[in-house]
């Protein structure tokens, strides 16, 4: 595969610029192409699952119904389909919309819609109190063709299948424990829905599958530019924006007319008062408004309103002032009223726009709110909004020759929205799949830009909230590439994806298929390979996960011995610690940084395979404030009950930027460890560099060695990259475990009393020891810069030999 780089941003003229102390990150540009899911994990049998069947057609839930039963599982009866009454399924199969998409008639989504989200809030007590992962179940049947739309020209049936996907995709963020599957066949092959999803909830792993000619297929992302610039905009050109009065249809708006001369005709649900009112329009006119609207709460109107006809107030400022700014830079943007959800007023519009050359669907509705909290009216708004004024407005022109229609989608739809956004991510990924069947009906090009939070601009209620989901894009960035693939005639789904957040949870995680091409790959990827198989996870609080290395994948466990028998290195368990801490994060925004590592206790035992090669443990991590810091104990155990034995570390957070100092560098080491007298320990220099100590004055050591590269340590085509200094620490740890030629000096355990982290592991580190004291400390041999401070056991090294004692 190919990978390809975004192409430099052109010049956007009238582009805002992002607040100064607004965090951003650039974005990468992702296409989605077909591609086979590979083995999946097993999942639990169904003869332990209580299963509810709700949607489709009645003959195919009956036929699903007896195939699950003939397999074992405990298929529950309802009065109503979300009525389970005192039994709540641990799995809910969710048959869909299982009819052929027409434009003309496409109410049906909200019933079907409705139902699915009155299951949900049945189960919804009971589900989100489940801390084993995978304990409950949610899958959808969609009917896009086998491909998830993405199968070439040929038939994509139902569209609106999308919206059970983007649901889905979220339900993680508010039923952290629920694996969500999307399992898409073509409508012709409904016959076999029932064994399919029979087998496909005996699986797990990736959320989005589909069965197409014979083959298990999934979605992965690459990286490509956008095509060259194909599409000229000048002044004789007409383009009509969906919601454009305001955010960042009006920010493009601008630029448009800008950069090109263009007329663009916004729109707004609401009618703008007259304009020879709207000098008066200003910031305190629209506090005196806010007060007066407060103030009639206390003739008895309700908050709600108050707080709607305020932020309605707020709207019709924005759109107004944004309209003057465009008019005095001699812009030609102007403003039409229009619900684009009402298929007359779109018709109506269109025809005033003879000259019309291009439509951007930007019109949005997110009403977050938790499941239990969110109406139905919300819930349809919000999707009518993104999925009605769609058909409403490709119907209106499909007949036109257009130089592009391209739809403001979302990630919410792609990879799943934030807590209160099932609505909203089902509406963005319906609109993607919508925007996939319409490209097959017309020659214009038809886009979805799939776009992250832009910064402080758009429909996002909690910008802070969403930095914990992925980074913000600047708004200047985010223009650029919207007239990039404006220019280019970009067709499909189009998405920008920035470093993912801290809010990357275990179902999230082997859900989606992760690529380097990604953002954050070498941060993210080692972050998911050592999670482990999840057993149990409450947000913020614990990760349960059993964790195995293998002497076949980890070359460094061959050259690490334990009486003999290869070993994980003491550095890279710890270093499985404070990645798998990554996942146990404290609640809210703000960003946690590692310092320090305390009270390391390793028995050695735990470190030594078994006769199979293999070392399987199993890891408790629990994060909880102490003292005011984020803290996080990590606990490894055998896998096996009947072994003995607990290895543990004490993980210690500050604030980026704080020092290590801060969180207790300086503490008297511990002591008290048995030694014994056999040769116990052996490194073997294969993987490894094994330093050579030299005087570097009374009483002081030191020694320099090369990092370890991941792809030297593992024998894996993608090998994770480590946090700690291993090839430092490695070394250290040898030397506090000998004291002369010949003679191990090993405790059991191996104690270190705290870790303080300063930096990155440098292409080459000096350590510096003073092995009575016990203190270690490493830097960057280049620079000096401080890498990290060990405090170990005091007067074991102390007797260290120089290079001519150098034991082999």
């Amino acid at each position: 595969m190919t990978v390809l780089s975004p192409a430099p941003a052109p010049p956007v003229e009238a582009a805002p610029a992002a607040a100064a102390d607004t965090p951003t990150r650039p974005v990468r540009r992702v296409v989605w192409s077909l591609a086979a899911a590979g083995p999946a994990a097993p999942a639990r049998p169904l003869a332990q699952r209580r299963i509810a069947v709700i949607g489709g057609d009645r003959a195919t839930a009956e036929r699903t119904r007896a195939v699950l039963r003939e397999r074992g599982a405990d298929v529950l009866e309802s009065a109503g389909e979300a009525d389970f009454g005192r039994t709540v399924p641990d799995t809910v199969v969710d048959l869909t919309l299982a009819e052929r998409f027409e434009p003309g008639a496409f109410q049906p989504w909200r019933p079907a819609l409705l139902r699915t989200f009155a299951a949900l809030r049945a189960c919804y007590r009971r589900w989100s109190q489940e801390d084993t992962v995978a304990g409950t179940t949610y899958l959808a049947v969609t009917y896009l063709g086998g491909g998830m739309g993405y199968h070439g020209d040929d038939d994509l049936a139902q569209p609106l299948g999308g919206l059970w996907a983007g649901l889905a995709k979220t339900l993680h963020r508010e039923l952290p424990n629920c694996a969500a599957r999307i399992v898409d066949v073509a409508l012709a092959d409904a016959a076999r829905v029932p064994h399919l999803v029979a087998e496909e909830l005996g699986l797990g792993g990736l959320s989005e599958i589909g069965h197409r000619d014979g083959r298990r297929l999934t979605l992965t992302p690459q990286a490509h530019r956008p095509g060259p610039a194909t599409v000229e905009w000048g002044p004789e050109d007409t383009v009509l924006i969906s919601g454009g009065g305001r955010g960042i249809g009006a920010a493009l708006a601008r630029s448009l007319a800008a950069r090109h001369g263009l007329r663009v005709v916004v729109t707004g649900r609401s009618a703008l008062p007259p304009e020879d009112t709207w000098a008066g329009l200003t910031p305190a006119a629209l506090e005196q408004r806010r007060a007066e609207l407060w103030a009639t709460y206390r003739s008895g109107r309700p908050v709600s309103e108050i707080r709607g006809a305020i932020t309605r107030a707020e709207h019709t400022w924005a759109t107004v002032q944004g309209l003057l700014r465009a008019r005095s830079e001699g812009l030609r943007v102007e403003y039409r009223a229009c619900d684009v959800t009402d298929p007359a007023q779109v018709r109506a519009l269109v025809a005033e726009l003879p000259a019309l050359t291009g439509v951007i669907h930007n019109a949005g509705l997110d009403r977050p709110a938790r499941l239990p909290r969110k109406t139905d009216a919300d819930i349809t708004d919000v999707v009518a909004t993104k999925i009605d004024a769609f058909v409403h407005l490709f119907e209106a022109v499909r007949d036109r020759d257009l130089k592009a229609f391209c739809t403001v989608g979302s990630l919410t739809g792609r990879l799943g929205g934030m807590v209160g956004q099932f609505d909203y991510a089902a509406a963005n990924d319906g609109l993607a799949r919508l925007g996939l069947w319409a490209q097959r009906h017309v020659t214009f090009p038809v886009t979805t830009l799939a776009w992250p939070t832009w910064a402080r601009l758009g429909l996002i209620a909690n910008f802070e909230a969403s930095l914990r989901y992925m980074a913000a894009m600047d708004i200047g960035e985010g223009l650029a590439h919207w007239q990039a693939e404006l220019a280019a005639g970009s067709r499909g789904e189009v998405s920008f994806i920035g470093p993912l957040g801290a809010a990357l949870d275990p179902v999230q995680a082997v859900g989606h298929p992760l690529d380097p091409c990604l953002p954050d790959y070498a941060q993210t990827y080692p972050k998911i390979f050592h999670l482990g198989t999840a057993e149990r996870y409450r947000p913020h609080e614990l990760l349960l996960s059993t964790v195995e290395f293998d002497a076949t994948s980890l070359s460094a466990m061959g050259d690490f011995t334990v009486h003999g028998a290869p070993a994980v290195p003491a550095a890279l368990l710890l270093d499985s610690a404070v990645h798998g801490a990554l996942w146990v994060t404290p609640e809210g925004p703000g960003a946690v940084h590692l310092l320090a590592l305390r009270d390391v206790m390793l028995p050695l035992s735990l470190l030594r395979a078994g006769a199979d090669g293999r070392v399987r443990l199993l890891r408790e991590i629990r994060g909880a404030h102490r003292d005011g810091r984020w803290t996080v104990d990590v606990r490894f155990r055998p896998a096996d009950p009947q072994q003995p034995g607990e290895a543990r570390v004490r993980l210690v957070y500050g604030t980026p930027g704080e020092t290590a100092t801060a969180a207790g560098e300086g503490r008297s080491p511990a002591a008290g460890v048995l030694f014994t007298d056999r040769p116990a320990l052996h490194w073997r220099a294969l993987t490894v560099p094994l330093a050579t100590w030299r005087p570097a004055g009374p009483g002081t050591l030191t020694a320099e060695v090369p990092r370890c590269r991941p792809a030297d340590l593992w024998t894996l085509p993608r090998p994770p990259g480590h946090v700690l200094p291993v090839a430092a620490l490695e070394n250290i740890l040898r030397a506090t475990t000998r004291r002369t030629p010949g003679l191990s000096a090993t405790p059991d355990p191996l104690t270190l009393d705290h870790l303080a982290l300063h930096g990155p592991e440098p292409e080459r580190a000096r350590i510096t020891a003073d092995p009575a004291l016990g203190v270690w400390r490493v830097t960057d041999a280049a620079t000096g810069a401080p890498v990290a401070v060990l405090h170990a056991l005091p007067g074991k090294g102390s007797h260290l030999t120089t290079p001519e004692g150098e034991p082999s």
